[in-house]
């Protein structure tokens, strides 16, 4: 039975995805005047508080394009990644080949478009090294995710963990998150959460399993907006403390411990007092690389790893982002999400056409309960969660 309700959930995400690609565009004009403006480059809401217009372009692309304009800012930022990209390029060379055990490297592996490019991109560029992929199915990831990552690691022939946790843990993450989203958004609560705990439990499984490397398909701009800088690695020292735990409990505004069991706070990575040498050094290769959507397609359809019908993130993401939507647009007027993919669309990591067509759509669906609403419905279903317990209406 759940795996019908995961795919009657997939199959609402393919209709509003097709409906707001296809549909949509022919219908904006007659609903302008109750969704929100955007800016025309890069299409975020006028609903966000630090946002403002001036001749349709909002006031990050007008400090953007003055950066960009600079040619000494332009030849820096361009010497910048350009060492973090031999930096990283010698970090992997000399990791191949040369782990404690089986593996020089835990791939934390989604099966979204990003984590197969940078799959597909390290198998040749280094194939050496031996990577073991580890993929999360806590009841509530994409279908089209699960059934995505189980083939590629097939067809590249590379060890794959599927890590099923119990399910009281996730659910509680979702379910204590959800009904306490308030003005923060759920970007920063909910997904806050539930983000760091992924990358936590690679953490773990890297530390027993002796694997001196964790790479992850985080990209530019979600690592900028996260944690503040934009550097491929994250400092080791963080790696070696409660850091990583303590930022996440700040931003969201949550403490695990009013969340979780004692035993279930133990997921929450901190490497106080843990063996400095058998930490493992947490990579995000999106970071130097900064791939554009152009190659990250083209590199899909050259190796035939994923259709691009099938590498929306509507389409692969957590189900339960349907619910953050709905309880941001309610909350807030905005979905919270909106910042990082308009940072990505400034530095060409996305396209605007395709995500201004989605964050209207989910605006309006949001607003007169269509489309979106059924997909709410099951989710909420899975969760044992009524639209009243997550401040929204049936």
């Amino acid at each position: 039975m759940a795996k019908d309700i995961d795919q009657q959930i997939l199959n609402d995400l393919r209709q509003f995805d097709f409906v707001a690609q296809n549909i949509w565009p022919k219908l904006r004009g007659l609903f302008k005047h109750s969704i929100a403006a955007r800016c025309s480059q890069c299409v975020i809401s006028s609903r966000v508080p630090y946002v403002t217009l001036t001749d349709g372009v909002c006031n990050l692309c007008h400090e953007h394009n003055k950066l960009r304009a600079n040619d000494e800012e332009t030849l820096w930022q361009k010497k910048y990644v350009e060492h973090q990209r031999k930096e990283l390029d010698q970090l992997l060379r000399s990791h191949q080949g040369k782990g404690r055990d089986r593996y020089d490297a835990l791939v934390l592996f989604s099966g979204g478009k990003d984590s197969v490019y940078m799959l597909s991109r390290m198998r040749k560029e280094y194939p050496g090294l031996r990577v073991l992929l580890m993929t999360w199915d806590n009841g509530f990831y994409s279908k089209l995710s699960l059934d995505r990552c189980k083939e590629v690691a097939a067809k590249m022939d590379l060890d794959h963990i599927v890590y099923k946790p119990r399910s009281s843990v996730y659910k509680t993450l979702y379910c204590y998150t959800l009904k306490n989203v308030e003005m923060k958004g759920s970007y920063q609560t909910v997904d806050r959460l539930d983000g760091t705990l992924n990358q936590m439990l690679g953490f773990y499984f890297a530390y027993d399993m002796n694997i001196p490397l964790v790479l992850a398909g985080v990209d530019f701009a979600q690592e900028l907006i996260m944690q503040f800088h934009s550097y491929y690695v994250m400092p080791f020292e963080d790696m070696c403390s409660r850091t990583l735990t303590d930022r996440m409990e700040r931003r969201s505004g949550f403490k695990i411990a009013d969340i979780f069991t004692e035993e279930d706070q133990k997921l929450f990575w901190d490497g106080t007092g843990k063996d400095p040498d058998r930490v493992p050094h947490y990579v995000l290769p999106f970071v130097a690389w900064r791939p554009d959507k152009a190659a990250i397609l083209g590199e899909l359809e050259r190796e035939s790893l994923m259709p691009e019908r099938d590498s929306s993130p509507i389409l692969t993401n957590n189900q339960v982002l349907s619910i953050m939507t709905a309880i941001d647009i309610k909350t807030i007027g905005y979905c919270s999400f909106e910042p990082e993919f308009a940072e990505m669309i400034r530095f060409r990591e996305n396209d605007p056409v395709y995500w201004r067509n989605a964050f209207e759509m989910a605006e309006f669906g949001a607003r007169n309960k269509v489309f979106l609403q059924r997909t709410v419905t099951k989710v909420l279903g899975k969760l044992g969660l009524t639209f009243q317990e997550v401040g929204l209406e049936a």
